[in-house]
Order: C-alpha cells, then structure tokens, then sequence
C-alpha cells in the first residue's frame, strides 16, 4: 500500500510484516529530533489490510514472505520462559 510517511509517499510492504517484541526495537525513527508517527487514518488502513492479509492467511492464503506462525511461536516461548 501507498501511504505518506513524514509528508512523502511511501510504499508499506505488508507482506513483510512479522511480529516482534518490544524488547527487540532499539529506537524510534526520528526526523528534526522528533519521533515519527503514523497519523491515525494511515494506522487504521495498516490494521484493515493487515486484518485482511490475516484472514486470507486463515483460509490458505499465505501472502506473508517470512514465517510469521513460526516467529510467533518462538516469541511466545521467550514470553512464557519468564
């Protein structure tokens, strides 16, 4: 998808989305000393798509690249460590 990103079009791969925990993000993108964020209409169109993409996953439809159910398990066993 197409989205602006810092007052630029930029281009959101979705497909190579995985999860993550937030131990793992070492620091926010910054421009002018500011943390960038996602205006929320552009969050709420990542999360539908996102939710899409999950649902054709579901059903047989694998359009991620990386194995996001094996990334998933692994974290979820990191979690459960603690």
């Amino acid at each position: 998808m197409i989205g602006k990103i810092a007052n630029k079009s930029s281009v959101l791969l979705l497909q190579n989305a995985f999860p993550t925990l937030e131990k793992y993000i070492d620091h926010p993108h910054i421009i002018d000393g500011q943390p960038l964020k996602v205006i929320d209409s552009l969050k709420d169109e990542i999360l539908r798509n996102f939710k899409d993409l999950m649902n054709m996953k579901k059903k047989g439809i694998n359009l991620f690249f990386p194995d996001i159910d094996k990334i998933k398990e692994i974290m979820l066993e990191e979690l459960n460590k603690k």
